[in-house]
């Protein structure tokens, strides 16, 4: 028994950021030793247009991490703990709008759902997603819960996976995955280069699916048809310093190294060909690309390394542009882009987080793969 994605759901925060507001924020937190000049630049470069981010409010450039006192020049330090209340107080409407939409288009009631995966690297809380959501969409109590935290990037496909593997084990069961992002909760005011590109590059988000026994969609073509085929891991050798996510006195705190472009470029070519060949399939079978934006170089990499057409970034890029790096959840708003347009045949998923870690989602997408 095999299973599929039957339907894709997402939402972001009310506030929206193009890139003069980011800029405004940036240039308001930033220590005054930091090249306004820069920020630009980084700007320029992210290939982002606009992004939502929770932290941005009307009442200050600083927004979440306006200085307490008026006077002040620059914003004073946020502690964690008022980094991840605002994590809570975000993700958990925005995790409740995809997976109502994420049920919706595959026509499932709350009471059908089995089994419930969350993930989420930007805030904890006991109770936490699971029990928000069990809640707020009126699910059973009895459903199973499985969280997946402080992976990164790439959780979304360990999420996905964990939830295949439930299905195959039990065909009845009814998985509904979310992951859920409040990257703004952990800018930093630092001087160090590498922060200021994660502060550029990220936003909030959080997306959803359902995953249920591909039989599932054989009679119903209100359901989508996106099989999941198999997943695969993989760590980079030497790599574990090149990206890091830690939890630090002042919110969460990012490690990003100039190398890490190069290191998936040498790392990604046997390694996709190998994962490819046990399905029997090629490079040039392969009818979509879902690549993880970590940045634009990231995405440009990924494509140059695999020898890939220009076009086959398109969606990463375009979800890069309209949203910005949310994390986990990013993901899943490329893969539901490329199903929902009309993608058909194998379609590969690319993610990449702390580690440096490296996980792929291989899928099968038909022309039913459409958002009812």
């Amino acid at each position: 028994m095999s299973a599929s994605i039957l339907g894709f759901g997402h939402a972001h925060p009310p506030q929206r950021m193009d890139t003069t507001r980011w800029l405004a924020l940036a240039t308001a937190i930033a220590p005054p030793r930091v090249d306004r000049a820069l920020l630009q630049r980084l700007a320029d470069r992210s290939g982002i247009a606009q992004r939502w981010c929770a932290a941005a409010t009307d009442n200050h450039p600083a927004g979440f991490y306006a200085p307490q006192d008026a006077s002040a020049a620059v914003a004073a330090p946020v502690g964690t703990a008022a980094r991840v209340r605002l994590w809570a107080s975000t993700v958990r409407p925005m995790a409740f709008a995809a997976c109502r939409d994420a049920m919706r288009a595959s026509a499932m009631n709350p009471a059908s759902i089995t089994h419930l995966v969350t993930a989420s690297c930007t805030g904890f809380a006991a109770p936490g997603m699971d029990q928000w959501l069990i809640r707020d969409l009126d699910l059973a109590p009895s459903v199973r819960r499985t969280n997946i935290g402080f992976m990164g990037c790439h959780a979304a496909i360990n999420a996905v996976a964990v939830a295949r593997d439930m299905v195959r084990a039990d065909p009845t069961a009814r998985v509904l995955v979310c992951c859920g992002e409040v990257c703004s909760a952990h800018l930093h005011y630092g001087e160090r280069v590498d922060q200021w590109i994660a502060n550029t590059l990220f936003g909030d988000g959080a997306a959803a699916v359902v995953v249920a026994a591909s039989a599932e969609d054989q009679h119903s073509p209100a359901r989508a048809a996106t099989q999941i085929i198999d997943t695969h891991s993989l760590v980079i050798e030497g790599s574990d310093k090149a990206m890091t996510w830690e939890v630090g006195d002042n919110g969460f705190m990012m490690g990003l190294s100039a190398e890490v472009p190069a290191l998936i470029e040498r790392a990604l070519p046997s390694w996709i060909d190998a994962r490819l060949a046990a399905s029997g399939l090629c490079r040039a079978s392969v009818a979509g690309w879902a690549i993880h934006p970590g940045g634009p170089r990231v995405i440009d990499s990924v494509v140059a390394a695999l020898g890939l057409p220009a076009d086959a970034g398109d969606a990463s890029r375009g979800v890069l542009r309209d949203f910005g790096n949310m994390s986990s959840a990013t993901l899943l708003f490329i893969l539901e882009r490329l199903v929902c347009s009309g993608a058909s045949g194998p379609v590969v998923a690319l993610a990449f987080g702390p580690g440096l870690s490296a996980e792929m989602l291989l899928v099968s997408a038909s022309t039913r793969s459409r958002k009812s």
